[in-house]
């Protein structure tokens, strides 16, 4: 799998998980953000060479920022 076939597939997990992530039930959102660390830790683990590390806390904490750092990701892959 390619860094932008990865990313993508990251980022679709994501955006699936949001809805889950505002849940009312405790049990559901609690379950959704460990999911939503394990995709937000890989990004980081497959993308290192590029991305500062210090960013992980706030991806882990704004589902907005994470998808906004992909983005800035898939846009690196795609000019080299």
């Amino acid at each position: 799998m390619t860094p932008i076939e990865s990313i993508y597939e990251i980022k679709s997990a994501v955006i699936d998980l949001q809805k889950y992530l505002c849940s009312k039930d405790r049990v559901v959102s609690k379950r959704a953000q460990i999911l939503y660390e394990k995709w937000v830790d890989r990004f980081f683990r497959e993308n290192k060479s590029f991305i500062k590390p210090e960013q992980r806390f706030s991806c882990l904490h704004d589902p907005v920022c994470f998808l906004s750092l992909m983005e800035s990701a898939i846009e690196y892959y795609d000019l080299n």
